[in-house]
């Protein structure tokens, strides 16, 4: 959505100001009082009104959030809402915790989670565990687009051509416990530079 479009309140405001700064010092005839207070009001709602479009636009400040354990972090944008749920796979079922974030104006949403791993997988090497996260999304119609491993955080990008899907994620596994941080947008909603940082963030210790 265009910036101004998505802040459309702002806009207005400016647009006001300058209505009022025209009346007040345009050749429209005004009583003089009138004409004083457009002359006040006019500058002070075109400053007020770009303030806030550059505020908005600037967006939310990026803050680190870690995990209750303290063992993983990540940026996120904004003001990100807690979440419980319960993944279930097959008779298997886990509790999962995580932080969420949806963009403003994208079909762009930030997962930064952690969970048990199910009693199965806790006897798995890291690499077995990783081969069926990518055959859970194969099987959903995913392909791998990138795979990568850098210390103990392991990168994956995955792609659902027929819905037009990119899901990026790096996780970690530490104990019996899984980190991740998971960005999953739609195609026209990508924003590089905001999932390179938030995926890129993500640390355990």
């Amino acid at each position: 959505m265009p910036l101004l479009l998505q802040h459309i309140d702002s806009v207005i405001q400016i647009v006001l100001g300058a209505v009022c700064i025209w009346l007040g010092f345009g050749g429209v005839r005004l009583g003089t009082r009138a004409r004083m207070i457009f002359r006040v009001c006019g500058p002070a709602l075109v400053v007020i009104g770009a303030l806030l479009l550059v505020v908005r636009a600037a967006g939310p400040g990026w803050q680190i959030h870690r995990t209750a354990d303290g063992v993983a972090s990540a940026e996120l944008p904004g003001t990100p809402r807690p979440q419980e749920s319960v993944d279930t796979i097959g008779a298997i079922t886990v509790k999962r915790t995580s932080l969420t974030h949806d963009v403003p104006g994208k079909d762009l949403s930030l997962f930064f989670s952690q969970s048990a791993l199910p009693e199965p997988a806790r006897a798995m090497t890291d690499a077995e565990r990783l081969d069926a996260t990518v055959a859970y999304f194969t099987a959903q119609g995913f392909s791998v687009v990138h795979r990568a491993q850098q210390g103990a955080i392991h990168r994956i990008a995955l792609r659902h051509a027929g819905k037009k899907a990119t899901v990026e994620m790096a996780l970690a596994y530490v104990g019996d416990q899984v980190y991740r941080v998971v960005a999953s947008y739609t195609d026209g909603s990508e924003d590089r530079a905001l999932v390179d940082r938030f995926v890129g963030s993500f640390r355990v210790r």
